[in-house]
């Protein structure tokens, strides 16, 4: 049995917990930071066999997990937590000698960790650095994880895979670019990130309610042609763009040709049966196993329910690849499916 700090998105830990519950027998699971992030033992699985089999079927709400290597108790003292870390980095000495690692600090807002997530990590660099260790943020070999709770300092130490993100917490963070036309494109950003599918590879996409043209733009900018469906006007600057054609029309007054388009995606704010209903009608104007990044919000009061039924649903016309709750998923989840032959 292993112990692991998880983390969903803030309202949705229960559902986190539910979808483990059903997957693994005989795991345990306790609250830390209410609606977000909670402990759970793997129960009769080795951690090391508990994280394989949730890389191979990943569930939709869980974003995060580190290994807890030791729980030391929290006092408050700035002294005795920056041993307690100096400590755990020590103990690691001959995995992390001549390696990268990268610090993640988080803490609960009950907590009385005395450090910042920055001061934190500054109070253990240099010691990784005295045992021979890289410091970095991003693309390390190592992550050295550390949660501090109300009344404990949780740590682990890990690789960046097996913590299903190498984000602090699983929170994905980009660029603000200045001119950004909506943060609706950190979604579409994220998705290209989590379901490891390269936007440039596609040629010509669908956009369904494109305005004011978020997702529209990430597509623009990977070089993919874009078909905007949506009767609301878009952003000024994307209208001279050449690979740009914008229908002002409602998602459900469109058509095209059989196997038009290579991507369809869709990030429209209506009830999710009336989404799936218009992408369904939709699927034949893309071509075979032409892919597609969907947005269904969760209107209802059982989302897991609801998410089962649409899959069902989309299944028709569609396979389903991954269903996943994005960091930048509010109450609604992202899917990618791929058009069936």
């Amino acid at each position: 049995m292993a112990d692991f700090i998880a983390t969903a998105n803030p309202g949705f830990a229960p559902f986190a917990m539910e979808e483990l519950r059903r997957s693994f027998s005989g795991i345990q699971q306790s609250g830390l930071a209410p609606g977000e992030t909670f402990k759970v033992s793997s129960g009769p699985l080795p951690g090391s066999e508990w994280i394989e089999l949730l890389k191979k079927k990943e569930p939709i709400f869980l974003r995060h997990v580190f290994p807890v290597d030791q729980e030391t108790e929290l006092t408050g003292s700035p002294e005795e937590t920056a041993a307690a870390l100096v400590r755990f980095a020590s103990a690691h000495a001959d995995k992390l000698k001549g390696t990268t690692v990268a610090v993640q600090v988080r803490k609960s807002q009950d907590s009385p960790f005395p450090f910042s997530s920055a001061e934190g990590r500054d109070a253990v660099a240099p010691t990784l650095r005295e045992l021979g260790a890289e410091v970095a943020a991003r693309d390390t070999k190592w992550i050295l994880s550390v949660y501090a709770a109300k009344k404990s300092l949780f740590m682990g130490l890990s690789r960046p895979e097996d913590n299903l993100s190498d984000w602090p917490g699983g929170a994905v963070r980009f660029r603000r670019e200045e001119g950004l036309i909506s943060r609706a494109a950190f979604k579409l950003l994220e998705a290209e990130k989590a379901f490891n599918l390269p936007l440039k590879s596609f040629v010509n996409a669908l956009d369904l309610g494109a305005a004011p043209g978020g997702w529209t733009s990430v597509l623009l900018d990977r070089g993919v042609k874009v078909t905007a469906v949506d009767p609301a006007e878009m952003d000024e600057s994307l209208l001279l763009n050449p690979h740009l054609r914008h229908i002002r029309k409602n998602a459900a007054e469109v058509s095209f040709a059989p196997g038009s388009f290579d991507l369809l995606v869709c990030d429209m704010s209506w009830d999710p049966h009336h989404t799936c209903r218009i992408v369904s009608e939709l699927a034949p104007a893309l071509s075979a196993g032409a892919s597609g990044i969907i947005t269904l919000k969760l209107m209802y009061r059982k989302p897991m329910h609801t998410i089962q039924d649409l899959l069902q649903e989309y299944k028709k016309h569609f396979e389903i690849r991954k269903v996943k709750q994005l960091f930048h998923n509010r109450e609604e989840v992202t899917i990618w499916v791929k058009r069936r032959p």
